[in-house]
């Protein structure tokens, strides 16, 4: 259980099996390949790949979108768990048999891009054909062309006004507006008494004569309403030619709109072919629709398309990273050691290769891959998610997965909400299979939520106090679980202490490895110093600590004090040996001594542990109580039921958070401050990144 070591590896072949060799690299995904263009000789050059990548990019856009739209008329259903899924296994012979088929699967993606195009496209051409109809559906029982203007004698005026028109409200407002433009006086007393003035049918002729008495001559007009609403009216007026500027600028006045695309043909024949244009387009949509689903059966061969493509991009991006002449190419990366043997000996059987493989330089950055058992290696991401090691640093996943499940079922500390992590991530694990860091997640969690069942019986905690809660309120019973320790909830300080403790125990753990990797890296006089007189201070506290809570005849105290104090004159004496002067020296070592206060707090921050396992049991009696306390009968069984599922699925997915999040948190800062640097960089094979396959060559 450590870091995988690594070694450099070198490839020199001809230029022809370049794309052969990067292939069969890629599908044996175990080599992390090093970009060699910024050291590239003048003799040398990199693949014109460029190209390429812009085409597969194309590619991979088309593909996926067809995918979308099948999917879609495939009805597929992706349920909440399918993210964690596994891809399904494709055997290599299998796979160059569908190779052979990628240029037939991608001319059926482009044929998907182009129905879905064209649906996108009548669909755009409906929506403003109706657009258009609409606008002219008003004007369907005009029997003469929009764009009419009349006759040799008379001048024709159609187009809208806004809101509800009557004749005797528009005969108003045109009387007045034509007294305003030619100075009359809109009186007329002709309409007195004249009842078909106030008509309002739709279509109506009305006959106005000018008043005898005015001053000056009204225009005489005939008006037909074609529609009306309470929006707008849409009208048809006609006059003598002689009177066609009068009555225009009258109309203008009232707010008269000429349509701004008149018909050439009635209006009708004009909606006849806008919706014999919506239903063409309609037909179409229909045939490219019946298309696209008659894909249906071809989506796998799409998954394999969209794999494939992925793989060859990620093939021409490593291309990139390679360096050519006129007939050979080199690469370089890493391999583990445990590996490269047998891996070199495989190209070579294959290839007219040369492969060198060396140890790594002390001042290269090796890319780090962590060993574990199955126990260990699903904390692994949380390392790697702070910081990646060095080949300086010692592996910290074995002991750190001890105290992360540890921590993590203190703070969770229930054991149904345990039960139902552990049991819920067991079914994502057996039935959806999910790969790499997604299984790590889930195993991560089942252990999780194992030790979280540990510590909820030990606190006596299941769904809160729901044992007794249910057995008290609906079965007359005073049954409850038990602590098989303590209940923290009636014993508070007591969980604050076992924190304190545990958390104290981390940081040794912490101070522990640190010494082990000086001691590894010949520091052996240096670990004593940094980390063995810090023991022999906390030595010298505990005694001073057990002597205080504990009778005894030993002299406890008084051996702790002089520990300490030892142990401290020890820290002053060294921990400045690295400044150059005398009194540096001294300083650094008084000041050294602040670090007790350092120590002090991070303990203090384990009280988190306290604090989190309390808020989730007594969270959880908080809704058993409201779940028991309303109603009565059968009444308060069909209110506690949905109390209960919604209160504590809350309370579980809110303290499951707090708990990995918090935990982090104690690793962190508190655990990796005392030994880890980090600052590396992760392993990452050259591998197919597929999504849908999982294409494994044996070679």
């Amino acid at each position: 259980m450590s870091l995988v070591p690594m070694k450099r590896i070198e490839i020199i072949a001809m230029q022809r099996d370049a794309k052969k060799i990067v292939e069969t690299l890629q599908r044996q995904g175990v080599v992390d390949i090093s970009d060699l263009t910024p050291c590239a000789p003048d003799e040398t050059d990199v693949a014109p790949t460029s190209p390429s990548i812009a085409q597969l990019d194309r590619h991979i856009a088309t593909t996926t979108v067809a995918i979308s739209a099948i999917e879609d008329r495939a009805q597929v259903k992706k349920s909440l768990l399918s993210g964690f899924a596994g891809r399904s296994e494709m055997p290599f012979d299998v796979f160059s048999r569908e190779v052979k088929r990628a240029d037939d699967y991608l001319r059926i993606a482009l044929s998907i891009e182009t129905q879905r195009r064209l649906i996108d496209s009548e669909r755009l051409s409906i929506s403003h054909t109706y657009n258009r109809l609409q606008q002219i559906l008003p004007w369907q029982s005009l029997d003469i062309p929009m764009q009419y203007k009349g006759t040799d004698k008379t001048a024709v005026f159609i187009g809208t006004l806004q809101g509800l028109w009557t004749d005797l409200s528009f005969d108003d407002a045109f009387r007045e507006s034509y007294s305003n433009l030619f100075g009359a006086d809109s009186s007329d007393p002709s309409h007195a008494g004249d009842s078909d003035s106030t008509s309002t049918k739709s279509a109506t002729v009305s006959t106005v004569l000018a008043d005898p008495s005015a001053s000056i001559h009204f225009p005489p007009y005939v008006i037909e309403w074609i529609h009306t609403t309470n929006m707008i009216s849409c009208l048809c007026l006609m006059t003598h030619k002689s009177d066609a500027n009068a009555v225009e600028a009258t109309l203008r006045q009232i707010g008269f709109i000429v349509p701004t695309d008149p018909t050439t043909h009635p209006p009708k024949h004009r909606i006849d072919r806008l919706r014999a244009r919506i239903k063409a387009s309609e037909a179409l949509i229909a045939e490219a629709d019946a298309k696209l689903t008659s894909y249906v059966e071809d989506l796998p061969s799409l998954y394999f398309l969209l794999d494939y493509l992925n793989m060859r991009m990620e093939k021409y991006r490593i291309l990139d990273h390679l360096l050519f002449t006129q007939k050979a190419f080199v690469l370089s990366g890493y391999v583990p050691s445990h590996r490269a043997e047998d891996f070199r000996a495989k190209l070579e059987s294959k290839f007219d290769i040369v492969v060198e493989i060396d140890e790594p330089s002390d001042d290269e950055v090796v890319p780090a891959q962590f060993s574990n058992n199955i126990l260990v290696s699903p904390v692994e991401d949380i390392v790697m998610t702070y910081s990646p090691p060095t080949r300086k640093d010692i592996d910290p996943n074995p002991v750190m997965s001890f105290f992360y499940y540890l921590f993590f079922g203190v703070m969770l500390s229930d054991a149904g909400y345990g039960l139902l992590l552990t049991l819920g991530t067991f079914f994502v694990l057996r039935v959806k299979k999910p790969e790499g860091a997604k299984r790590k997640s889930m195993l991560m969690f089942m252990y999780c939520g194992m030790s979280s069942v540990l510590w909820g019986l030990l606190f006596g905690s299941f769904f809160g106090n729901a044992v007794y809660a249910i057995g008290h309120n609906f079965f007359n019973s005073d049954i409850a679980l038990s602590a098989f320790w303590f209940n923290p909830v009636e014993d508070p300080m007591k969980l604050l202490i076992v924190s304190m403790i545990l958390g104290f125990i981390h940081i040794l753990a912490g101070l522990a490895l640190k010494f082990v990797n000086m001691f590894r890296q010949g520091h052996r006089l240096g670990a004593f110093f940094d980390v063995g007189l810090w023991w022999v201070v906390f030595a010298g506290f505990i005694l001073i600590i057990l002597n205080m809570v504990m009778t005894t005849s030993a002299p406890l105290g008084t051996i702790g004090k002089w520990l300490a104090i030892g142990g401290a004159i020890g820290l002053v004496l060294t921990q400045g040996r690295r400044n150059p002067s005398i009194p540096g020296k001294l300083m650094g070592g008084i000041a050294s001594l602040y670090g007790i206060s350092g120590y002090f707090s991070d303990i203090l921050s384990y009280s988190r542990l306290m604090a989190l396992g309390l808020v989730t049991g007594i969270v959880g009696e908080v809704f058993n109580t409201i779940g028991t306390s309303l109603g009565s009968g059968i009444v308060r069984v069909f209110i506690f039921i949905p109390v209960f599922l919604f209160g504590h699925a809350i309370n579980l997915g809110i303290s499951a958070l707090g708990a990995y999040v918090h935990t982090n948190r104690l690793q962190y800062v508190e655990f990796f401050s005392k030994f880890y640097e980090g600052g590396g960089k992760a392993y990452q094979p050259f591998a197919s990144a597929t999504k849908h396959f999982k294409i494994k060559e044996e070679i």
